[in-house]
């Protein structure tokens, strides 16, 4: 089936600065905006590297917290003062903070954000109230189906001990330390393994401003931690229950180990998994919701980390049609892996992507949003313009190839929380 519709992906190749200290700065400009946003991206930051279980996390969030010259207090006054916002995020890989504000105030905001970034505290006070909170959400997530299949899932991938397998224990958050945080901060948190991501109006002045913050060498401090090269285990057809009485449906977690963004089938392989499941009229969204009515809502996703990557399946089922849900979720695969898809059907999974994609990278926050993942895997700038070369001309003879390369149900991990009627 013909696609009469022109998709134009924009560049993600963005204007760079590098600091007088080799920090690299990457612009996306545009001088109609009136907001800035100005992301600092760590490279190793997350808690794959980490010794000490939630010391990456609280590090994270309590960089806002109270720096070496002013409480939390006398910050977040000053951030609102201003309008401006921040965000903190964290994976299993990496860390970021994220400053959103109008370029007028940027004299006077970029100071406090290199506090918040150079010179962080970490009070007492502000981690004790942090790990209560955490302990809260704890108590209340293992009260939740969904919360129990995904460690779990992770736990049986990766092993229990693996760091994308470990979820820590309740004593681990008395065992935290102030000087955990300092640790895990001096080592991961400097320029040499930071990269800053601008999107707005970006000028000569601003440049200059962060060139003057962050361009010198005295932000750097002595880690005692290192990057830890990983290695995984192979795939294995595992089945684990894990009972809640209280629950009223079931989360089910099905999936693998696969390939990363940097493999060549990467790209195809994602075409494949948002046919079986990752738009509202995928095959799985058809037959189970739609058709059978197990459940409202259930997807398939292809996630990437820097050396390895995860397919799964996740759903939230009632429990009286949990087993034939998951037998019928089977059976799509298999299918899948058997027969050749429509060109009608895959001209519409085309689109949905194609479409998706485009939305994906319209402005320039999206486009530096996007930006990260050419930083994380090492992408090239036309990596985009490929995706979308992949998408349009992938075929139903490449589909099956996939399908069968890649989804092996004997070798799946499968997760089921909240089903009591079930044993491990």
């Amino acid at each position: 089936m013909k696609n009469n519709i022109d998709f134009v992906i924009p560049s993600l190749k963005p204007d760079t600065t590098i600091l007088d200290n080799g920090l690299k700065v990457y612009a996306f400009k545009n001088d109609s905006m009136d907001v800035i946003r100005m992301e600092f991206y760590f490279e190793n930051a997350g808690t794959m590297n980490q010794e000490k279980v939630f010391s990456s996390l609280v590090a994270n969030n309590l960089l806002t917290e109270g720096s070496v010259s002013h409480s939390a207090k006398e910050i977040a006054d000053k951030i609102d003062f201003y309008g401006a916002f921040i965000e903190r995020s964290l994976d299993k890989e990496t860390a970021s903070v994220c400053f959103y504000f109008l370029k007028k105030y940027k004299e006077d905001l970029i100071p406090w954000f290199e506090e918040i970034i150079k010179d962080p505290a970490f009070p007492q006070t502000e981690m004790e109230v942090y790990l209560r909170r955490l302990r809260q959400q704890r108590l209340v997530n293992e009260k939740k189906t969904n919360y129990l299949a995904r460690v779990n899932f992770f736990q049986c991938l990766f092993g229990e001990m693996h760091p994308f397998g470990i979820v820590g224990r309740m004593e681990d958050y008395d065992l935290l330390t102030r000087q955990d945080l300092f640790d895990f901060y001096n080592s991961f948190y400097s320029y040499e393994r930071c990269s800053i991501i601008i999107a707005g109006d970006v000028d000569d002045r601003l440049i200059g401003l962060l060139n003057k913050s962050f361009g010198k060498k005295d932000w750097k401090k002595d880690g005692v931690l290192d990057v830890k090269n990983l290695t995984y285990q192979q795939n294995n057809n595992i089945l684990k229950s894990i009972p809640l009485d209280s629950a009223v449906q079931s989360s089910v977690r099905i999936g693998c180990t696969t390939i990363s963004a940097n493999h060549v089938d990467y790209m195809g392989l994602n075409v494949v998994s948002t046919l079986l499941g990752g738009y509202f009229g995928s095959r799985l969204m058809s037959n189970i919701r739609e058709d059978k009515g197990y459940t409202y809502g259930i997807g398939s996703s292809l996630h990437s980390f820097k050396d390895i990557g995860l397919f799964y399946i996740s759903a939230e089922i009632k429990q009286e049609n949990c087993q034939d849900a998951i037998n019928e979720i089977y059976n799509e695969i298999e299918v899948l892996k058997s027969k050749r898809v429509t060109d009608e059907e895959l001209h519409k999974v085309k689109n949905f992507m194609k479409g998706t994609m485009l939305r994906s990278l319209d402005g320039s926050f999206e486009l530096s949003d996007n930006f990260r993942s050419i930083l994380k895997f090492g992408l090239d700038y036309d990596y985009f313009h490929n995706y979308l070369k992949v998408v349009s001309e992938i075929d139903s003879d490449e589909v099956l190839r996939l399908a069968q390369s890649y989804f092996n149900v004997n070798q799946m991990v499968e997760i089921r929380a909240g089903d009591a009627t079930l044993t491990n």
